[in-house]
């Protein structure tokens, strides 16, 4: 039997990462949640800044993660999870292009309604693989430490139409 305490600081570390990210989409959920009926140029400003702030977040999130570190670690323990690592962290560009797309869509499309919804579901998508990536990253840290926490409430949910 394998001893959480031992690997406690790993698993903190990651679900501490979890919740902050979990945080941010949250807010950016309900900014663009809250924005109907709101002028669109200030919306697409502020959602391209945020989602600016999402992507280095990502980045460097993503960048711990794949420079040893947690899933590793849990990996070491149990090297039969090396397949679902390598799919996790292949996810992860293709994550920074959704997010870099969105940006560019925000950045660049005519503030109107069309393109307000076109954002908000292009946003919900990402929040939706986002959810799924971490409940996969979740998934092998339980598996390789042997351990069950729960994860940082982040529900796959889309936002309301």
């Amino acid at each position: 039997m394998r001893d959480y305490e031992e690997c406690r600081p790993y698993v903190d570390h990651m679900l501490a990462e979890h919740r902050r990210l979990h945080q941010l989409l949250c807010s950016m959920r309900a900014g663009i949640e809250q924005s109907a009926g709101r002028d669109c140029q200030e919306l697409f400003t502020e959602v391209a800044q945020c989602l600016k702030l999402l992507r280095e977040e990502l980045s460097r999130h993503f960048a711990e993660e794949e420079g040893g570190g947690c899933l590793d670690e849990a990996v070491s323990r149990c090297p039969r999870l090396s397949g679902a690592q390598r799919s996790i962290e292949a996810e992860h560009p293709l994550i920074l292009e959704r997010v870099d797309r969105l940006i560019d869509e925000a950045t660049k499309l005519p503030p109107n309604l069309g393109n307000q919804i076109a954002v908000k579901d292009a946003f919900n998508e990402l929040y939706v693989q986002l959810c799924l990536h971490e409940r996969a990253e979740n998934a092998l840290l339980q598996e390789g430490f042997g351990a069950n926490f729960n994860d940082s409430g982040m529900n796959a949910a889309p936002l309301s139409q």
